[in-house]
């Protein structure tokens, strides 16, 4: 076992291998585990449990009640945190957080606008350096 030696952390009463019904779990395979103790960027954030991969949702859920079982609670008030179920969808373009293409977009035109502001300055000092170099 590759835990073994190891204490869990506070609040989890059952080891990481026993996580997930697959017998051959060793803990590192368990992908729900695995993205929720990645670290998250922002102090708000949304972490993927589980995709529904059987059926056609391209017009939404049914309506109708959900029973959502949550049997591994880990506590958040004490750090201020709180937890919430979204259903969401993604498109071609990814989830619902635009940040990330946002970002992109700015630091792409950033890059443009000083590509053309340092292209500017090349021409400008280029004819002073010529300059100089025929005085010589």
């Amino acid at each position: 076992l590759a835990f073994q030696g190891t204490a869990p952390p506070p609040n989890w009463p059952r080891p990481v291998y026993e996580l997930s019904p697959d017998p051959n779990n060793t803990g590192f395979i368990n992908q729900d585990f695995v993205v929720w103790m990645r670290t998250a960027a922002l102090p708000t954030f949304r972490k993927l449990y589980a995709r529904i991969r059987q059926g056609n949702y391209s017009t939404g859920l049914p309506r109708g009640a959900y029973l959502v079982n949550i049997t591994y609670n880990y506590p958040v008030r004490a750090f201020g945190g709180h937890k919430l179920i979204v259903f969401s969808n993604i498109s071609w373009m990814g989830g619902k957080n635009p940040f990330l293409g946002i970002a992109y977009l700015v630091v792409g035109s950033l890059c443009i606008i000083m590509g053309f502001v340092m292209l500017v300055v090349y021409i400008r000092y280029q004819d002073q350096n010529d300059e100089d170099e025929d005085a010589e």
